[in-house]
């Protein structure tokens, strides 16, 4: 596994990030999800509900985080979980800020927490990428 991060560094750091992200949330959204899912603007109406959020928010995080682990280890390099997983952020961006609007939910606390910290994460990905691009 050393040689395949030390492969692509850039690459590396954003997939081991992305990867310690998605995982993180899983652990979140599994172990505690209403309190969780509340600090998202996202509450149950019932018990079902409380299920959909470790499903969703739980283990779709896993999976992501899996997938792009294993993407790393089946290709041997973790350029392309980089790309995937700075996909995924920047579309998730792309479609709060858009939808921020639309919904006129810009003074909600969370959409004044998500957009600076997914702007963030964005642009450090893209920043990876752009290194990685000219490294390797």
């Amino acid at each position: 596994m050393k040689e395949i991060l030390s492969s692509n560094i850039p690459a590396a750091v954003a997939t081991v990030c992305l990867c310690l992200y998605f995982f993180g949330m899983a652990i979140v959204f599994i172990t505690s999800p209403i309190k969780n899912a509340e600090s998202f603007s996202v509450k149950p109406v019932d018990n079902a509900g409380k299920t959909e959020i470790r499903v969703y928010y739980g283990g779709i995080s896993f999976a992501l985080g899996a997938f792009l682990l294993y993407l790393t280890v089946a290709l041997k390099t973790p350029y392309y979980s980089m790309v995937g997983g700075m996909f995924f952020a920047t579309t998730v961006f792309v479609t709060r800020t858009i939808f921020l609007f639309v919904d006129k939910g810009w003074k909600c606390p969370y959409t004044k927490l998500a957009i600076p910290a997914e702007g963030f994460f964005v642009v450090a990905l893209w920043t990876c990428y752009f290194i990685s691009k000219a490294m390797y």
